[in-house]
């Protein structure tokens, strides 16, 4: 058995690919392999991929038939995986050289810990880097606690984690984008301890990007808090909890984002279909295990007996927040 597999969901992503599958080659830790899934790219990552594999044999490439998104793809590459341990790698992204040495350390002796986080570095469209603000500092943590760092994205994504909890919890497609949020909170939940190693993952901002554009994603995002919910029904009840509150501060997010953004960057079939998907997630949220004190507030009151009162008072909530320079 492999002692790390490193999955990369490969997109036309030709520009910045070979960086990525070398900077794995190059680790410290020989033991790797690369599985690179191709996701039907229409520019010369594929060859670019079957190159790489006659370069090195530790280089593996699937093709999909199908362009199905990067969760999919990903799965497809941890099934024809070997390793003892898997992470995955975004195809714009690349690793420091001691990266996986110093994370597979951390597992030495350690059957209560399923996961270990990467330090994520972010870098710049100018080449400057630059560590996140707001990240949840730790070193050893139970993986409960993790979770409820996560959510606000105050930890790292980026992890390594065993394989049979990997196999036993794939990728989540309920979203192309942010689906993979709900796998690494799983993942987390799954882990009794949590190591922060000071491995590094370099991650690319880049203007194009999925997560990062003006687009329908951030909307289809709210499809993977609904799918969170079925996941977690038989955790407990402060698991449930923290998440339906955080579900529901999402909510009023993408109003934020519509009442700012759409007018300006999104077409009127756009608005409708994005407050469609605002309200689904809306009507499914478990309001007894929100906050009682956080549906009190004015701006995050449910109103459910009217959908259009509720708009009604988002949308007056936000412009008093314009008005007095608050949002």
């Amino acid at each position: 058995m492999t002692k790390v597999s490193v999955i990369v969901a490969v997109y036309n992503m030709e520009k910045h690919l070979r960086q990525c599958v070398e900077s794995v080659l190059a680790q410290t830790l020989k033991d790797v392999e690369v599985v690179c899934v191709d996701d039907v790219s229409t520019d010369g990552s594929l060859q670019l991929l079957h190159a790489l594999a006659q370069e090195d044999s530790r280089v593996k490439v699937v093709e999909q038939q199908v362009n199905g998104g990067a969760q999919l793809a990903r799965n497809a590459g941890i099934l024809a995986s070997c390793g003892e341990f898997i992470t995955v790698l975004d195809d714009d992204d690349w690793l420091a050289p001691d990266a996986l040495e110093l994370a597979v350390k951390e597992f030495d002796g350690r059957d209560d810990v399923e996961c270990v986080l990467l330090k994520e570095m972010r870098v710049r469209p100018d080449g400057s880097i630059f560590y996140p603000e707001g990240r949840w500092e730790f070193r050893e943590a139970k993986g409960e606690e993790v979770f409820y760092h996560s959510m606000p994205w105050h930890v790292s994504g980026r992890y390594l984690v065993r394989r049979p909890l990997q196999l036993r919890i794939l990728y989540d497609n309920a979203d192309r984008v942010y689906g993979e949020d709900n796998t690494a909170l799983l993942h987390f939940l799954e882990s009794p301890y949590i190591i922060q190693s000071q491995g590094i993952y370099y991650y690319r901002l880049l203007d194009e990007s999925l997560s990062h554009a003006m687009n329908m994603a951030i909307f289809g995002g709210l499809k993977s808090h609904v799918a969170m919910s079925g996941h977690l029904r038989n955790y407990s009840l402060s698991v449930r909890s923290a998440h339906e509150h955080f579900r529901w501060l999402m909510v009023v997010n993408a109003i934020r984002h519509l009442y700012l953004y759409g007018r300006r960057y999104y077409s009127a079939e756009q608005r409708k279909v994005a407050w469609q998907l605002i309200r689904d997630d809306y009507d499914s949220v478990d309001w007894d295990l929100v906050p009682e004190k956080q549906l009190r507030k004015f701006g995050y009151m449910p109103l459910r007996s009217s959908w259009t009162l509720f708009r009604l008072q988002e949308w007056l909530y936000f412009t008093l927040k314009w008005l007095t320079r608050r949002i």
